[in-house]
């Protein structure tokens, strides 16, 4: 039986820069590689990336939106974020728009779309839960317009508004890997785990972590350090967390059908930090790749 593949797209802003030049250097090697992905998976930032994937938009207008000046526009002006988000969304809705039509639909996407967000309840729906915009099968989802999701999966707490009442998904999965084969496997009987093959694509592992005593911490400390690197610890820590644990489930599921792709970035970056895009891309442009192309020549494309 063929394949089911699988291409997955971290969160994290800014850092997803990183990822576009990994994947150009991919594709330099495996021209016809997103040919043969029948599924792209991800979440905020990585929403982005694999929806304009999903939607057959070529990748030079991809890499395009993670360059410093488009950047700079969609993380500006910068407010005081206490009591409000840091940004409004109006750059970044536009960006969208640019791409994706008033009316085009999740259920519109060429290829299979998975993207993570979380719903924080209405009137009706008063519980609040995680929401995986999809087009594997005939869902709740299906009607969804496209740029709402992706919207709604970037909404990252703090940074941006909600976007009808949705956040950002990485507060569920910020590496959408473990959840989009379960739910492939739900959605398509015919696959079994043997079959299913996934290429995950990082932002970067930043080694610097919460320095210091944190016993006496409350809400203000865990919640915002603005004169600190990290300013937002709960929000790094759920985000980088998330993407940990669901490394872990796919090495084990998986086995040898999933590679994850995610180099050291010695220097703990915001999302929002622009300054940082063409550091990210020299990163990106320099790491070993020798693991990954062999893992896609004998294993993903074989």
């Amino acid at each position: 039986m063929k394949k089911f593949r699988i291409l997955s797209f971290d969160g994290g802003g800014i850092k997803g820069s990183l990822s576009i030049e990994i994947l150009i250097r991919v594709l330099d090697n495996f021209p016809n590689l997103l040919n043969e992905v029948d599924l792209f998976a991800g979440t905020s930032t990585g929403a982005i990336i694999a929806s304009f994937l999903a939607k057959g938009i070529p990748l030079k207008e991809l890499n395009y939106l993670y360059t410093t000046k488009i950047a700079k526009e969609i993380f500006s002006p910068s407010r005081f974020n206490l009591i409000r988000p840091k940004f409004n969304n109006k750059a970044l809705k536009e960006l969208i728009n640019n791409y994706f039509e008033d009316d085009f639909k999740i259920s519109n996407f060429k290829k299979f779309i998975f993207i993570p967000s979380f719903y924080l309840g209405d009137k009706e729906k008063k519980s609040w839960e995680p929401v995986f915009f999809n087009n594997l099968s005939i869902n709740s989802t299906s009607n969804f317009i496209a740029g709402d999701a992706i919207l709604a999966s970037s909404a990252a707490p703090t940074y941006f508004p909600s976007h009808k009442n949705y956040i950002d998904g990485g507060v569920i999965a910020n590496s959408p890997t473990a959840i989009s084969i379960l739910s492939s496997l739900s959605s398509f009987p015919k696959y079994n785990i043997d079959d299913i093959v996934l290429l995950s694509i990082g932002t970067g592992n930043s080694p610097e972590k919460i320095i210091g005593k944190t016993e006496n911490w409350g809400i203000l400390q865990w919640s915002f350090h603005p004169f600190s690197k990290m300013k937002s610890p709960l929000l790094a820590l759920l985000m980088d967390g998330m993407s940990d644990l669901e490394d872990m489930y796919c090495k084990e599921f998986l086995k040898n059908n999933y590679f994850r792709i995610n180099p050291r970035v010695p220097k703990f970056i915001e999302l929002d930090n622009y300054k940082f895009i063409p550091y990210l891309r020299a990163i990106g442009n320099t790491c070993d790749l020798s693991e990954l192309y062999r893992f896609i020549e004998t294993i993903y494309l074989k």
